[in-house]
């Protein structure tokens, strides 16, 4: 004869729906606004630097593409602080060669010189100045961002160009200690 094998004991079981519960939607909700809350500040302050540097690098490309133009053109030319530059023929009409930049809201831009001069030999000089410029050329600034706000572009020798970034108002004449 065969051991009997007990009866297995019947359980009720009652399917349960798959998803989720409102409680676990609510504490995953609360937790996806708790790390957008934090995030959604410093996306921001990372986009308007971002549109500062943008900016800074368009001004020291102008000035590079003014002194190309220059010893491509073997003339003088002129780049204006508002970005706008122009060829400037012995005996000629003077030629635009690129309008002057708008800046984007929230960036101003300030500097020491309305004009400089690209000469064919490539130095950027100021109009009545026979030697290279040195100094700063332009200050663009931020009001979206509370440090790092300032980006310093400063021209030396006539030749070389240098940029840095401050929390306060660029130096007219060399770069501050802070900038970095």
């Amino acid at each position: 004869m065969q051991p009997s094998v007990p009866p297995v004991p019947r359980t009720r079981h009652t399917p349960r729906a798959d998803g989720f519960t409102l409680v676990e939607l609510l504490i995953t909700l609360v937790i996806a606004g708790l790390l957008l809350a934090l995030a959604v500040p410093s996306f921001n302050r990372l986009m308007a630097s971002s549109r500062l540097t943008t900016q800074a690098n368009n001004a020291v490309n102008l000035l590079s593409y003014a002194r190309a133009e220059a010893a491509k053109r073997g003339v003088n030319v002129q780049i204006s602080a508002n970005g706008a530059i122009t060829a400037l023929p012995p005996n000629a009409a003077s030629q635009a060669l690129t309008q002057a930049v708008t800046m984007p809201a929230g960036i101003s831009s300030t500097s020491p010189v309305a004009t400089l001069i690209a000469t064919p030999l490539g130095l950027l000089r100021a109009p009545s100045a026979s030697t290279g410029y040195a100094g700063l050329v332009a200050d663009l600034s931020s009001t979206a961002l509370s440090t790092d706000n300032h980006r310093c572009i400063y021209l030396y020798t006539g030749t070389m160009v240098a940029s840095c970034t401050d929390s306060q108002t660029c130096n007219a004449s060399a770069p501050n200690a802070t900038c970095k």
